[in-house]
């Protein structure tokens, strides 16, 4: 009970407490369930029950990638550029605005008919996807900006980064129970789109849940970008030159692009497995995939405190062999239990690079502050986003090229056994080799520990936080955002 309670205990280092932690994680939930159902879920809903051509559906996500990639960066700036306000916030304000939009596009693809000739559901989902992507993407920006702010130190930043994937992953459960359940075995539209439409209405509520009590102040945004009157596509070639030149940027993109990119659509592989490879039952599939799950969220703890103890680097370079040994593995499975065996080590070894993930391009973020004197996460984010997303896209694309190539039928209940070794060959021995390849930006990657840790006081500084170094007391002015104005901190 001693450290239940110490865990809401409030101290004087000056840092935002668990609470607060929680607090700032939790939007990440919802639109975590949205985009596992999106990536996955509607992929194999559209081949097995809709009927669409899965080599349609490569390409319908692939385009679906090259405009997210298209849109991210300019979608970046905007929100750089767009101001704050104490009537509204900025944030927090683009997130609970574009939240239902991307709820009212994801209802309206479930609403797609297998009678409906094929151009016709082509056109239809694509129209959707693209008005979805667009709002998930001022949200997914949005959010992750607004924990940097929130967050300014890498200690909390971590702490936050794990709570995020604790509720991430019970976003991703949640929208993983229902596909595995009803899209493997045997499946029935009228029930698959009723229960969809109820995890639609239960995202709505957690949607309302994790950014009714999200507040900002003044503090937040000393550093925003003051230059008004230039326009974005200006603002965008000239900062894009600079973030090339950036070592710790252009080595985490091409580790993000080679390493871990065909990680994103392991559920999609996942659910193609369970039901045409393995054969497994829906309650099997999702026992196979709630058990690792569960293993992993043992781990998460471990993972945060590694990274503060050996460095972001160090700790992906020795996550990534056992991950693509794992990857590799898949190949091999016979059963539910060796499965989730493997799938165990897949998903927990995979979630490293996901704690890792936002406290690194908080660190880009930072030391391009402290380099030029303006903070601009959005362009960051938005510009990481146009030249990874579309990398999601293309293992789609390749994952159902390659389904396609060795004799997959959409709308099949059985497979050949060509049609099986094609899903082994896309599933495991692709990922596993570009996994072992994305070491290879890692070792380039210039943000040791001692680099972590300069970036992490700077941040502090930079916005009135006193630093591990400095004398005890917060300034005043200090940046909690429940208290606009407020001279004292919530702290850790």
């Amino acid at each position: 009970m001693g450290k239940f309670r110490d865990f809401w205990k409030i101290s004087n280092d000056g840092m935002i407490n668990n609470q607060r932690k929680l607090q700032i994680a939790l939007p990440f939930m919802p639109v975590q369930l949205s985009n596992a159902l999106i990536h996955s879920a509607y992929l194999k809903y559209y081949t097995d029950i809709i009927g669409m051509d899965i080599k349609y559906m490569g390409i319908i996500y692939m385009l679906f990638g090259i405009w997210n990639a298209a849109n991210d960066p300019l979608m970046g700036v905007f929100i750089d550029r767009f101001k704050f306000r104490k009537s509204r916030g900025k944030y927090t304000y683009l997130m609970r605005v574009t939240a239902p939009v991307t709820l009212i596009s994801s209802a309206m693809m479930l609403f797609a008919q297998p009678g409906w000739a094929e151009w016709f559901i082509f056109l239809f989902l694509s129209v959707l996807l693209f008005v979805f992507d667009t709002a998930q993407t001022a949200y997914s920006i949005s959010r992750a900006s607004y924990m940097l702010v929130a967050a300014p130190s890498r200690d909390e930043r971590v702490g936050v980064s794990v709570a995020e994937n604790y509720v991430g992953q019970v976003g991703a459960f949640l929208a993983s129970v229902i596909p595995t359940l009803l899209l493997v075995g045997e499946a029935r539209r009228g029930l698959t789109v009723a229960l969809f439409s109820g995890v639609l209405i239960f995202n709505s509520i957690l949607y309302y849940i994790a950014l009714r009590p999200l507040k900002e102040n003044e503090a937040m945004f000393r550093a925003e970008i003051k230059n008004e009157e230039a326009r974005l596509v200006e603002i965008f070639r000239k900062d894009a030159k600079s973030l090339m030149k950036s070592r710790g940027f252009m080595t985490w993109l091409l580790y993000q692009i080679i390493g871990r990119g065909p990680t994103v659509i392991f559920f999609t592989s996942f659910l193609y497995m369970a039901d045409h490879v393995l054969n497994l039952s829906g309650i099997q599939a999702t026992i196979a995939d709630i058990v690792p799950g569960l293993i992993m969220f043992l781990f998460m703890p471990l993972m945060g405190k590694l990274s503060k103890q050996i460095g972001m680097r160090k700790l992906l370079l020795w996550a990534s062999i056992p991950l693509a040994l794992s990857y590799l593995s898949i190949f091999l499975v016979n059963n539910m239990w060796q499965a989730m065996i493997v799938f165990t080590a897949v998903i927990t070894l995979t979630n490293v690079s996901a704690i890792v993930g936002p406290v690194m391009m908080g660190a880009i973020i930072d030391e391009d502050e402290r380099r030029t004197g303006t903070r601009k996460a959005g362009l960051f984010m938005g510009m990481n986003a146009l030249l990874t997303i579309p990398v999601g896209g293309l293992h789609t694309l390749v994952f159902t090229t390659i389904l396609g190539y060795y004799g997959f039928i959409s709308g099949s209940d059985a497979q050949s056994a060509t049609a099986q070794n094609g899903i082994r060959i896309a599933s495991a021995l692709i990922p596993g080799l570009f996994i072992l390849l994305g070491m290879i930006p890692l070792f380039l990657n210039p943000f040791t520990k001692d680099v972590e840790k300069d970036l992490s006081e700077f941040s502090q500084r930079h916005r009135g936080r006193k630093t591990p170094d400095e004398p005890a007391g917060i300034p005043k002015g200090g940046n909690d955002p429940d208290h606009e104005g407020s001279t004292s901190l919530s702290h850790a």
